[in-house]
């Protein structure tokens, strides 16, 4: 769908009101002055759509990076991540933010379905928008990177979605939670958002948290957030790296100074952000190609 056609949601709260409003409006300043294919179906569904954003030229197949949306699972579009384009098309890299079905009328494993019929479509078809078929990184912010984190660590399920199972290069969640099993939930908190709204049941929780699939993974992580960011992306990134590490995949810990669960995404807009350096960096030692200087 076209930015003046998007449905209207719910409230959230202030803050995140604000970031999706301001998410929104520099996205749609980038999606008018870049090379960008919009509204691409991956599936049937009116949301099983992705945005492709496109580096000015190519002279061989370049990196591809895909991200999610956060909002909770329960709101949100692609067209929030727009803004996050023209950074990484220059490294060059081709940027693709890619959207899924919504809970509480579509309940986990909904998002998870989408996500990686989402990347199955990318590995079939990016080439043919300038992109690597086997250089696929994934990310996200907030529950955009819980998915992605859950689509990379979940090769058991790759091949049934036409995945190979090198196809992933690496995953970059940023502001995300990785643990569900939560203690002493309060009424009308972000966690029992999760296991009232999202999970289909409360007994998903273990089979949904990112960190029951770390340690035997061998994808390498980069796990983003902000010293003030939400409590619960802040207690469990430290046990997720620890995990992580145990199977002896590559994982660094980007902890971003006075940033909170917003202005962690939104600091991505701009080419000397710290995440941005350091995922630029990154894509050059995994995919073993030129790419920005890592200065983060």
């Amino acid at each position: 769908m076209a930015f003046e056609d998007l449905p209207r949601q719910s409230p959230i709260n202030p803050r995140a009101d604000r970031y999706a409003a301001e998410a929104l409006s520099l996205s749609r300043a980038v999606a008018e002055n870049s090379r960008c294919v919009l509204d691409v179906a991956y599936g049937a569904d009116p949301l099983q759509k992705l945005d492709l954003y496109l580096p000015d030229r190519l002279d061989v197949p370049c990196p591809v990076i895909v991200f999610l949306h956060g909002g909770g699972w329960t709101h949100g579009f692609k067209e929030w991540m727009g803004f996050m384009a023209p950074p990484i098309v220059a490294w060059p890299a081709v940027f693709v933010s890619a959207a899924y079905r919504l809970a509480p009328d579509h309940r986990y494993p909904a998002q998870l379905d989408d996500t990686l019929s989402a990347l199955a479509w990318i590995q079939r078809n990016i080439r043919d928008y300038g992109g690597d078929p086997n250089a696929i990184v994934v990310g996200g912010h907030s529950a955009g990177g819980h998915l992605a984190s859950l689509a990379a660590l979940r090769t058991d399920l790759h091949a049934g979605h036409g995945i190979p199972l090198d196809a992933i290069k690496a995953c970059l969640p940023v502001s995300s939670t990785f643990d569900f099993r939560f203690e002493n939930v309060v009424p009308g908190s972000g966690e029992e958002n999760i296991l009232t709204r999202f999970l289909a049941t409360p007994e998903q929780a273990y089979e949904a948290s990112p960190i029951a699939y770390a340690a035997t993974s061998t994808v390498p992580f980069l796990i983003s957030h902000g010293t003030d960011d939400l409590e619960r992306v802040r207690t469990t990134a430290p046990p997720m790296v620890a995990a992580l590490k145990q199977s002896g995949a590559l994982v660094d810990h980007l902890v971003l100074e006075g940033r909170d669960h917003f202005s962690v995404s939104l600091g991505a807009a701009q080419p000397d952000d710290p995440w941005v350096l350091r995922a630029a960096g990154w894509v050059r030692r995994i995919m073993g190609r030129p790419a920005t200087p890592d200065r983060g």
